[in-house]
């Protein structure tokens, strides 16, 4: 039988030359690096970052929806039969549990002025996971948000759950980001016309929140695309885009989520050149150097047109550093300020900023 003699890895590259050697070398560890950023998201917080709401003091209400039962199905009617929704509910106490509720009852609201936000979380988030993320979101809002009036807060679940071999869980989750879009566009689709919705996407989340803006104002995803209502007025939307692991020119017209801007009356991007997940990426996506939206965030906003003004960057490079942990990003502070007021800041008319938008465009 023939042996074959595993030598180590340095050995190895010794056999291919100096400077091959340390560009394999720099590949290996990058890829360990990216690895080992992406994987901040399995571990459950065993603290959270805030107090635990209490929904009881006040009008806001928290609902999970999920997915996960119906997988990626593309079929309307599958999914009106199989999503999965939950309240969270409080008391007088401080108790508090999820309550199984009807998704169809968060159509009608009656509360006229309360703002409604969703957030997508992103990739290797098992069951259980996207309750205490979603909930720590929540609480960033609260402590940094300034709305009129109340909220109604809604995670989006998604099939995310980790498998073995990571990059094969990132390029497979890569292509599930797809349909599961097309899913986020037909619920968006369901609320009546002209409802102001908030999106915030985090990490592959943002890849579902795009998608869908993409899909609603037309786009296709693919052969995916949605039958759109040409007698009714569109929702007004607004989007935060946290970490978001896709190509930075995929938002540009004419690309893979190009009318995603046409849709949105604001986008705020973050960005930060030592997150690993965003400074490898290119190592995951194996077309390339190819630059994630969410390490420097678009770069050639004069592409965009007139809708370069609808687009707002936050740098946390400096606050957040060598981490792609949502806890991370949930904790500076000074930053996540200027993503909530500019999510909920009126709109000014198109070509006039107010001194706050004119210094954090590019915070």
């Amino acid at each position: 039988m023939l042996s074959i003699h595993r030598q180590p890895l340095f050995v190895r590259f010794q056999c291919v030359g100096p400077q091959i050697a340390q560009t394999m070398l720099t590949a290996v560890l990058a890829m360990v690096v990216v690895l080992s950023g992406l994987e901040q998201n399995t571990a459950v917080a065993t603290e959270p970052l805030f107090t635990v709401p209490n929904l009881s003091a006040n009008t806001d209400e928290i609902f999970l929806i999920s997915t996960r039962e119906v997988g990626t199905s593309v079929d309307s009617q599958r999914l009106q039969q199989g999503l999965r929704c939950h309240r969270f509910v409080g008391n007088s106490s401080g108790q508090t549990m999820w309550q199984k509720t009807d998704w169809r009852n968060l159509l009608v609201d009656p509360i006229a002025d309360r703002t409604t936000v969703f957030y997508v979380h992103g990739n290797r988030v098992a069951p259980g996971k996207d309750l205490l993320d979603g909930l720590e979101v929540y609480r960033s809002l609260k402590l940094h948000g300034k709305t009129n009036g109340p909220v109604r807060f809604i995670i989006w679940s998604w099939p995310s759950t980790p498998i073995p071999r990571p990059f094969k869980d990132f390029r497979l989750k890569a292509t599930l980001t797809h349909p599961v879009a097309w899913q986020f566009a037909w619920l968006l689709q369901q609320f009546p016309a002209k409802t102001k919705l908030s999106l915030v996407g985090y990490s592959y989340g943002a890849r579902i929140v795009s998608g869908a803006l993409h899909l609603l104002q037309g786009g296709q995803l693919g052969k995916l695309k949605m039958n759109t209502p040409s007698n009714e007025e569109p929702s007004q939307y607004r989007a935060a885009l946290i970490a978001a692991a896709y190509d930075e020119s995929w938002i540009e017209p004419g690309n893979y989520y190009g009318r995603a801007i046409q849709q949105i009356e604001r986008m705020i991007i973050s960005s930060n050149k030592q997150d690993p997940a965003m400074r490898f990426y290119h190592l995951s996506n194996g077309r390339g150097r190819i630059h994630a939206l969410g390490r420097q965030g678009i770069t050639h906003l004069s592409s965009l047109g007139a809708s370069a003004d609808r687009i707002r960057h936050v740098d946390f490079s400096e606050h957040v550093g060598r981490s792609h942990s949502l806890m991370d990003y949930l904790a500076a502070d000074i930053k996540m300020q200027i993503i909530w007021q500019q999510l909920f800041m009126p709109v000014k008319k198109r070509g006039t900023f107010n001194k706050f938008d004119v210094a954090t465009r590019h915070q």
